[in-house]
């Protein structure tokens, strides 16, 4: 028994360094290709480019009557995906972890006992709905809602205020020589769509792990509070700060968990290859991209980069992760308190 134990726990430890493997050598041409720029180029075009050719003053070269053509090779960036990915999971934990802590409060301290096995079990239950039916709630239910209603209602509430009508609501376009400023349009597939989706989907993860390191504070240590004269939420909130290392690593658990959704944000983000800084307009995270492209890609430089995307999707869950579980349950959080 023990030498089976020895051998399932070396083969997880070989399917990772084979997973990291296998990604690393199907990347390595777009690796060698674009080395660190990879991460900081805003250009994915998996398609050649026929452009008139220019001198150096800028004039099309046309030579024998004609208009001499260029061809500008694919170029692929990842930046667009990971701001997509940033600042969608971002939202997601500024939607979710007031409301987990708040929740993990109320089991703890609030809820009668009569009920805690059933509220705990609805809000676990979050955990066993398939994605791919956040997916069409959100698509159908949620995104005309925000459409018709909420955003608009959003940009009558807001534009007043100096600076965030031009951040969120207005956006530079080009058209020609000009750049001119247009409303950002309020589809509902957008940023603010997309974080409101991951937010309920990493909310269960947040509550069950906070739930139980709150469980685990010690009694002493609020009765404590209480016998100093600490109000409840005083009482409360030093609760939350004895155990702060474990709630940020379930709070890192459900940012893994957010940064790595595919199916549920590809039909809700918009898919939008770009930056802005508008949270309504529409974006695109690394695992969207994987999903809409990885089956039509035709060129091995395109493989290739969508393979270093991957990558570095895998790479970021799987430090996330590590630094979670340390909190949880390593050195951190044994002791937050000593801080």
């Amino acid at each position: 028994m023990a030498g089976l134990a020895r051998i399932g726990a070396i083969s997880v430890i070989l399917m990772l360094v084979a997973l990291l493997a296998v990604l690393t050598t199907a990347a390595w041409p777009s690796i060698q290709a674009y080395g660190t720029s990879f991460l900081f180029s805003s250009d994915w075009r998996p398609n050649e480019l026929n452009v008139p050719m220019k001198d150096g003053d800028g004039h099309v070269i046309i030579e024998d009557g004609e208009v001499v053509m260029e061809t500008i090779p694919p170029s692929f960036g990842a930046l667009p995906v990971i701001y997509g990915t940033a600042v969608s999971s971002v939202l997601a934990l500024v939607f979710a972890v007031p409301l987990s802590f708040g929740t993990a409060l109320f089991l703890v301290r609030l809820c009668p006992k009569k009920l805690i096995g059933s509220v705990s079990f609805l809000i676990e239950f979050l955990a066993a709905i398939p994605s791919i039916a956040f997916g069409m709630w959100g698509l159908f239910v949620l995104s005309p809602l925000l459409q018709n209603y909420i955003e608009p209602g959003l940009r009558s509430a807001l534009s007043w205020i100096p600076g965030v009508n031009g951040w969120l609501f207005e956006e530079t376009v080009k058209r020609g020589s000009k750049v001119v400023t247009s409303e950002v349009p309020l589809t509902g597939s957008d940023l603010f769509t997309g974080g409101l989706v991951l937010a309920i989907m990493i909310l269960p993860i947040i509550t069950a792990i906070s739930r139980d390191v709150l469980r685990n504070v010690p009694r002493a240590q609020i009765e404590g509070t209480l016998a100093l004269g600490a109000t409840w939420w005083q009482s409360s909130w030093e609760m939350l700060r004895y155990s702060r290392s474990a709630l940020f690593g379930a709070v890192m658990l459900g940012l893994a968990r957010a940064s790595g959704e595919t199916m549920a944000i590809t039909m809700v983000i918009g898919n939008n290859n770009q930056i802005k800084p508008s949270l309504f307009a529409p974006a695109q995270t690394m695992s969207s991209l994987l999903a809409n492209e990885f089956a039509e890609a035709s060129t091995e430089i395109h493989r290739s980069s969508l393979c270093e995307v991957a990558l570095i999707l895998l790479l970021m869950s799987l430090i996330f992760n590590v630094v979670a579980r340390w909190l949880v349950v390593g050195k951190g959080a044994r002791t937050s308190a000593a801080a």
